[in-house]
């Protein structure tokens, strides 16, 4: 038998997962879909717990990727990340999809990188971001092909 902690939960339970509803009823949190990345690309924020799920965003070893499929992927960037921008402000933790899980100050540090990046283009400058690194080569195709869309090619 595994030791447990003061409240009873097992200590080498490794996540206390709350499964979706059967009946297709509510999703617990709240869901904040945007254009960014892909179409219908969502968020879920779980207020009550501090926490936010960004799927394919605020990652700490990739940059935007832009859905070539769709247009003014830039503005739908900026669009998302305001919305991440509100409920950031609202938890303590991000878990992308790729990468680490962000806590404290480093919730908005990814904010502020993907924001920064985003705005560099906009601007037609070179972003200057350390997941673009020497360690990163396979991400210099997709950075360009966010610049060429950016630039409208």
């Amino acid at each position: 038998m595994a030791a447990e902690s003061a409240s009873g939960i097992p200590l080498d339970l490794v996540a206390l997962v709350t499964p979706l509803p059967a009946d297709g009823g509510q999703v617990p949190g709240e869901v904040i879909e945007h254009q960014a990345h892909a179409v219908g690309h969502a968020a879920v924020l779980l207020a009550d717990r501090g926490v936010l799920l960004v799927g394919d965003m605020l990652s700490d070893v990739l940059i935007p990727l832009f859905d070539i499929r769709q247009d003014d992927q830039v503005g739908a960037y900026e669009a998302a990340l305001d919305r991440l921008g509100e409920a950031v402000g609202h938890v303590d933790v991000v878990v992308p999809g790729h990468g680490a899980v962000a806590e404290g100050p480093e919730v908005a540090a990814r904010l502020a990188a993907d924001q920064a990046y985003i705005d560099a283009l906009r601007r037609g400058a070179e972003p200057v971001d350390a997941r673009l690194g020497p360690h990163a080569d396979w991400l210099f195709g997709p950075h360009r092909s966010n610049q060429e869309q950016a630039r409208g090619r």
